[in-house]
Parts: structure tokens; C-alpha cells; sequence
């Protein structure tokens, strides 16, 4: 395989078609030795066909007799996208693609790409224009899967469901904040007064990937400092409980704004490479009040950790509020799969209760905007046994298109009795 982005983009999207991988695992299968600006060029044309990829596979389907081979399948594909992005290139685009396609496919190919591109050129632009009319049309023109769109459609209604999949199309913006001490870095602008967040001039990665490196700087969007800044004002001090930590975002949002009474901090995640990155992290950060734990949280007890003044349980989900800059999320989950984190979420919340001393607060929170994982799973857990003592005190929606930052559900539950 060449080296070049162009080429190792359309592997990883063969790879990609034949099982939808996290795009954090296919960027791992870039070349290590490239520069900078191979990566990005690389990324680039991976995250856009992907984002785009029902779109650009029905402008395809239409001008051929059966889906081609994945690795000619890819080719198309990433093409399509450079036509779609930039129309006016069209002919020195097709001409590219359909090079490189007759050196690693064949001279059919060559004919059949050339001749499916340059129709494709054309077609693109008037799929774009289309009116759409249910269903079905969001789902091709904005590449989510059809059941994910009619979910969204029940929950949200039209103009909200239609303003939801434009933010997920658009490009994401990286926030990041100060860990300890702010400075004055011009690429980075505040992002909303009465918070700590910045966010970063499109193009300057690299001017902060020495402060990231050096513990100075944590990339981390505005909606994960909701959970635990909701759980600190909550406190007055005493010991806190974060679950389901890693890679540990939440925790070091905490150890930087709590005050001195919150004397310490237990983050705890499942054994495995998360965990590791999260223990990682707290080690570059100079964590102080950190403790990692490996642990199940279904098997923890509070015999062995002892109670907490606060507890916060950022539970696994779908998702569906960070689908902007996680492209390969909504290709990963199924209606099946849903129902089985709703299962996971209802255990996990009833276990944190356990945890929560008399007169303590508990935060459940995900990074999903869907009502069944948030008020549903709060509202059950209270009509249960091990939820009769808890009262909803406060909570806080985060949604995309609303909100200028990502999806997320938090919960602030007190145990009264």
C-alpha cells in the first residue's frame, strides 16, 4: 500500500465499510513516521466520507449495477467526498481517483471509475438541493441511520431533529482548559464567560501539544465539566466517588476547581487500556487528591470503599450527543444495543446509590441527549426500593444545536431519608 494519504484514506475506509471500527483504532493504522501534515490530510478525507458516507453512497448506487469490491468501493467513495467538498476541482479529482484506481484495481475499474465520477460530479450537487420529506430522506442526505433519525423525530419533532443532524454534519470545534494555572495563549479564545473552557483556532494544534504534553492544558468539550461542577456546588467538602471515570476528564476537572474541603477524589473504571490512560493522566497532571481505582462497579460495596459525600456516575451510552466529532458512533449502535445500555445504566445508577452517605448527593450523567437513557433511567430509579430515599434536587440538558457544545444528560439526586 502507498504511503500517501490519499491512498492509506481509502484503506481505512475499506476497513471501515467491512466492519464500522472507532476512528481512534483506524488512526492507529496510519504510518507512525508521517509528518504532521499527512496525518491531517489523511484524517481529514477518513472522518469527511465517513460523516458523509449514506449521502455519498446513494449518488454512487445510482450509476452502478452492483456495490464494487470494498477496496474500488473506498476509492469511489473518497472521491465522491472531494467532489462533494470541492466541486470546482472536479476534473483534476476524477482524474486523480481514477489513477490511482487503475493502478491498484485494474483497467475495468479505470473505465468504471471514470465513467460512475464523472456522473457522480453532477449528481452531487442536486442531492444536496433535494427536498426531503420524512424519514428516510434525513437519514441519506445526513448520514445517520434511519432508526436513530425516527427516534429522533418522536423525541424532537421536525425543526429540531433537522437542526441536530446539521450539527453533526458540521465540523467539530476543539475546547480545552487550564489545569491549575491559566496563561495567556493567543490561539486560544474563551469560550463562554463564567466558565474555564477556550476554544482552539481552527489550524493550531500544534501550537498547545506542548502544554498537553507538559500537563498544562486538558482538551475537554464544555459539557463534561456540567456533571461534576453540578456535584461540587452540591458539597461542602468531605470525599467524592467517580464512576465510570476514565480516562479520567471528569476527576481532573474536579481536582482543579473543587475547594480545599474536598479532601479526596476515588476514580473508578474497569482494568484495561481506558484505565490505564486515566491513571496516565493523573500522573502528567500532578493529580493530588486523585486516587485510581480498578474496579467493577457492579462489584464494588461500600464494606471495602466506605461511604461518600458525593458521588458522581457518568454512565456508558449511546452516544448521541458527541456523534459530531465521534462520526463512527451512530454506525456502532442498534436498537438492540440501546436497549441493553438502558439495562446497564438502571444497574449502574441503583449500585452508585449505595454509596451516597445520608444527606449526600448523587449525579448521573451521560453524553447522550436521548430521554430514555436520561429521564427514564432517573425517573425508574426512583420508584424503586434503593431510590425511595433520593429526591431529584436539579438538572441540566445540554443539546447541540441549542447549546453550542456537546449533548449531555445530568441528574442531581439527594438522599433525604
Amino acid at each position: 500500500m502507498s504511503d500517501d494519504s490519499w491512498s492509506v484514506a481509502v484503506q481505512l475506509v475499506a476497513n471501515f465499510t467491512r466492519q464500522p471500527a472507532r476512528m481512534s483504532h483506524l488512526l492507529e493504522q496510519m504510518p507512525a513516521d508521517w509528518d504532521p501534515g499527512k496525518r491531517r490530510a489523511c484524517q481529514s478525507l477518513l472522518f469527511g466520507t465517513i460523516r458523509h458516507i449514506r449521502l455519498l453512497e446513494k449518488a454512487l448506487d445510482e450509476f452502478l449495477r452492483r456495490r464494487p469490491k470494498p477496496l474500488l468501493r473506498a476509492s469511489l467513495l473518497v472521491a465522491s467526498r472531494e467532489l462533494m467538498e470541492a466541486p470546482e476541482r472536479s476534473a483534476k479529482i476524477v482524474h486523480h481517483a481514477v489513477e490511482r484506481i487503475g493502478k491498484r484495481c485494474g483497467k475495468v475499474e479505470k473505465g468504471l471509475g471514470n465513467a460512475v465520477l464523472r456522473k457522480v460530479s453532477g449528481r452531487l450537487p442536486e442531492l444536496l438541493e433535494s427536498n426531503l420529506a420524512d424519514a428516510k430522506d434525513l437519514a441519506w442526505r445526513y448520514s445517520h441511520p434511519k432508526w436513530l433519525v425516527k427516534r429522533w423525530l418522536e423525541q424532537f419533532g421536525w425543526e429540531e431533529t433537522l437542526a441536530f443532524l446539521e450539527w453533526n454534519q458540521s465540523e467539530a470545534g476543539v475546547f480545552a482548559r487550564w489545569q491549575g494555572e491559566p496563561e495567556d495563549l493567543a490561539v486560544l479564545e474563551p469560550w463562554r464567560e463564567g466558565t474555564p473552557f477556550f476554544k482552539l483556532q481552527s489550524g493550531s494544534w500544534q501550537k498547545i501539544a506542548s502544554y498537553i504534553e507538559k500537563g498544562r492544558l486538558y482538551v475537554q468539550n464544555p459539557a463534561a465539566g456540567l456533571a461534576p461542577q453540578l456535584l461540587l456546588d452540591s458539597l461542602s467538602g468531605g470525599r467524592v466517588l467517580d464512576l465510570c471515570a476514565a480516562p479520567g476528564g471528569k476527576g481532573l476537572y474536579m481536582e482543579s476547581v473543587a475547594g480545599e474541603g474536598i479532601r479526596e477524589i476515588v476514580s473508578v473504571d474497569l482494568e484495561g487500556p481506558r484505565f490505564e490512560r486515566m491513571r496516565g493522566n493523573f500522573e502528567r497532571y500532578g493529580a493530588k487528591r486523585l486516587r485510581a481505582l480498578a474496579a467493577d462497579v457492579l462489584s464494588l460495596s461500600p464494606e471495602s470503599l466506605g461511604s461518600f459525600e458525593g458521588v458522581l456516575l457518568d454512565a456508558p451510552c449511546s452516544n448521541s450527543g458527541v456523534l459530531q466529532h465521534k462520526v463512527d458512533a451512530r454506525w456502532r449502535q442498534s436498537p438492540e444495543g440501546l436497549r441493553e445500555l438502558l439495562d446497564l445504566q438502571a444497574r449502574l445508577l441503583e449500585a452508585a446509590s449505595r454509596f451516597v452517605k445520608e444527606g449526600g448527593t448523587l449525579v448521573y450523567s451521560t453524553c447522550s441527549v436521548d430521554r430514555e437513557e436520561n429521564e427514564g433511567i432517573v425517573s425508574g430509579f426512583l420508584d424503586t426500593e434503593k431510590g425511595k430515599p433520593f429526591a431529584l434536587v436539579e438538572s441540566k440538558l445540554s443539546l447541540p444545536w441549542r447549546d453550542g457544545r456537546d449533548g449531555a444528560g445530568v441528574f442531581l439526586l439527594r438522599r433525604v431519608g
